[in-house]
């Protein structure tokens, strides 16, 4: 074995320990020395083979690594300590840190066996954690995938965990799946105690994630100021009125447990008090006295801050973030009680370095008046904005000028606003004029925030567009989407209930094809689960149908019921191809799923291999369940009726039907083809992964759409205009 090969074998072997590196050479070369004693031309005696075997046994090192990861830990801090860095060595007790420490150690130097404890793991207030932690979390258990949630707002650690996710990120999305979002709606509070903590933030230097509260409001958080000697009596008159209101949890919040020790004794002698103890606390109906640190996770009806001055929580990030958690315990009441001298969190102004990043914060809370967070949003301004986006995309995916058009303009000065833009929420103003004669197809009086997006703030034009609600203007969103029809059926952008979403537990489908037949109608592929008929009724559109009885009739709003003749098929031993002059359709035989391509070849839209199609037994006619596999970036839009602004698709669960018979669900992408569903009933489009990529359609177990191919939107919208009957 040469240097060279010893060298090459550890650099393409990283993830071995050293203890493996050393046993796997050591077992290489007493292989080779084997070889020697069985090659041909010398003989060895007993005793020699005996004495090459003793030289070469521990060539590399010993079989089993005498020094402790302890040991080799204690080394570590002491020679840090001799370079002049400031570092604990643990004494009785090791913290979650030194364990990391030692589990990276024992893996990177002792690990000879790679035991798989866990496939999925959990991690929840992960910001209390630092990046160290994740680090050998990914290292020591590798063939495992994750689910991490936390607030950095919430990091109340002063000397570790994290302020941001970047590092976190870094370490752990390094595959193409991974995911990381933003969870922003807020159920707990209500809008005036969100806005107070933001503000207490606000007066850190970290980066912010800025929550959305649910549009609910309460009464204005209360600040008094007392005398230092009526502190306790005062605090213990708040509380009693709370319970008169019928407050149930009430929580007064300390600053470190000395305060909460002696605030619960001297409030015992006004009101009952559960008793103090914070590592034993029954959270019950009644008083709680807790330090800040406590209450982190925990949630009251009525949350009083006791005495929170300049010297309990001066104004830095860690005392930011401390405060911030004290104040969102609070579910509906919250008081600010001091002697004087308050801390400056709450009685400071905003930086002004600040102030941009909380009054976006803040807009958010404005605009945003559903409580199911849904937008409503029209599509792309203009279809030639739209169309140059989608070149662009072929093209590389540069287009010319960024500009964002003004909502109030009917046509965009620059191509900026494209497929893939992202249009605020619809709040109330004047009709848009019809970009296009197929526009309402997407909504002809869609509507959007003005210029740059800033809350409504002249209070005159917002009165008229809304409702006051405790002395606050509510602005108005225009249309009903999120208002369900009297049937109880889902109307147009409404989210639906996740039991919608969950397909119905079932064996394994076997969607693979048995026989293929051409007929008059179109091509016919057979499984044991049911029929796909393939139908070209023109050469860039083409009817997708399944089932599992009678293939069904047109449905009476498709107004085409022709079926294009200029096509070709051709069976091979793994797949079926059919072939239109715009349109290549790929039919993988051993699961039954469809890839749709354009006439350059180019995959346009893919079945999901795993289930294609899934019919459930349901009320009402049974359920459909269609599944694709969306493209990672893909922009999807569902297309308006009935005077509605069209949605922007991106991870989101949204109904896309109309609820009349005469007009049908129309999906968009950027890709260059559209979607019409012929279902007049609900039509629900899914692309959580959670859920899997799916369209679900109620009322029917004979899923019935055509595929339309067009690289410009203007041909898309045509199709579909054609095929309703509507040029």
């Amino acid at each position: 074995m040469t240097g060279e090969a010893i060298e090459r074998y550890i650099r393409q072997n990283p993830s071995v320990s050293a203890q493996g590196k050393v046993l796997m050479l050591q077992e290489r070369l007493m292989g080779k020395v084997e070889d020697e004693f069985l090659g041909k031309g010398i003989s060895y005696t007993l005793e020699e083979k005996k004495a090459i075997r003793r030289s070469m046994r521990k060539r590399f090192g010993a079989r089993q690594w005498k020094k402790s990861v302890y040991e080799m830990y204690h080394d570590f801090l002491t020679e840090q300590k001799q370079q002049g860095v400031c570092v604990e060595e643990p004494q009785e007790e090791l913290d979650v840190y030194d364990l990391a420490a030692l589990a990276y150690l024992y893996r990177r130097m002792r690990e000879t066996e790679v035991i798989s404890e866990a496939h999925h793991i959990v991690v929840d207030e992960a910001q209390d954690f630092g990046v160290m932690v994740y680090a050998v979390l990914k290292e020591c258990v590798r063939s495992c995938t994750y689910t991490v949630m936390g607030d950095v707002s919430q990091n109340i650690r002063m000397d570790y965990g994290i302020s941001d996710w970047e590092g976190v990120k870094n370490i752990l999305l390094t595959g193409e799946r991974d995911n990381f979002c933003v969870l922003r709606k807020s159920y707990r509070n209500t809008v005036e105690i969100a806005n107070f903590a933001s503000d207490i933030l606000a007066h850190g230097e970290f980066p912010g994630y800025g929550a959305e509260p649910v549009i609910r409001h309460g009464e204005a958080v209360g600040i008094r100021q007392t005398a230092g000697r009526d502190l306790y009596r005062e605090a213990a008159k708040i509380c009693k009125g709370w319970q008169a209101d019928g407050f149930d949890t009430i929580a007064v919040i300390c600053r470190d447990q000395k305060q909460a020790q002696e605030t619960a004794e001297l409030l015992q002698k006004e009101l009952p008090v559960m008793p103090w103890d914070p590592e034993k606390a029954s959270f019950e109906k009644g008083i709680m006295v807790f330090p800040v640190e406590y209450t982190k996770g925990l949630e009251f009806d009525a949350v009083l801050m006791l005495n929170p001055d300049r010297e309990s929580y001066p104004i830095d990030d860690g005392h930011a973030k401390l405060l911030y958690v004290a104040a969102t315990r609070a579910l509906h009441r919250l008081e600010v009680l001091h002697t004087g001298n308050l801390t400056g969190l709450i009685a400071d102004p905003i930086p002004k370095k600040n102030k941009k990043r909380v009054s976006g914060a803040k807009k958010k809370v404005v605009i945003v008046q559903n409580p199911s967070g849904g937008q409503e949003a029209p599509l792309p301004y203009g279809t030639d904005a739209m169309q140059e986006s989608a070149d662009a995309r072929r093209a590389g995916g540069k287009t010319q000028g960024s500009a964002r058009p003004a909502a109030a303009a009917p046509r965009p000065t620059s191509a900026g606003a494209g497929w893939t833009s992202r249009p605020k929420p619809v709040i109330s103003g004047q009709p848009q004029k019809a970009l296009h004669p197929l526009a309402s197809l997407y909504g002809s009086n869609s509507q959007t925030a003005q210029g740059s997006g800033r809350a409504v703030d002249n209070r005159q034009s917002a009165q008229a567009a809304g409702r006051t609600v405790n002395g606050t203007v509510q602005p108005r969103v225009t249309g009903d989407m999120h208002a369900r029809t009297a049937s109880g059926v889902l109307s147009f952008g409404e989210l639906p209930d996740t039991a919608k979403l969950r397909a119905a537990g079932h064996a394994k489908i076997d969607h693979s094809i048995r026989w293929v037949q051409r007929k008059e109608d179109g091509l016919y592929l057979q499984s044991r689960y049911g029929v796909t008929r393939l139908s070209p009724v023109g050469s860039g559109i083409l009817r997708v149908t399944f089932s599992r009885g009678e293939m069904p009739p047109v449905h009476p709003a498709i107004a085409v019921t022709r079926v294009e003749k200029n096509w070709q098929m051709r069976e091979k031993p793994t797949l079926v191809e059919m072939r239109t002059p715009e349109m290549y359709v790929i039919a993988d035989k051993k699961t039954g799923a469809l890839r749709f391509l354009d006439k350059d070849s180019e995959i346009l839209l893919e079945e999901s291999r795993q289930d294609r199609c899934l019919i459930e037994n349901a009320p009402n006619g049974g359920r459909s369940r269609l599944f694709f596999d969306w493209k990672k970036g893909e922009g999807l839009y569902a297309a308006g009726a009935l005077g509605k602004g069209g949605i922007h698709l991106e991870k989101t669960a949204r109904c896309i039907s109309h609820g009349v018979e005469n007009e049908l669900p129309y999906l968009i992408s950027d890709r260059g083809y559209g979607i019409l569903l012929a279902s007049s009933k609900e039509v629900i489009f899914c692309s959580l992964p959670v859920y899997g990529s799916q369209i679900c359609l109620e009322g029917t177990q004979q899923p019935d759409y055509y595929i339309i191919v067009g690289k410009k939107l203007e041909t898309l919208l045509k199709a579909c205009a054609y095929l309703c009957g509507k040029l």
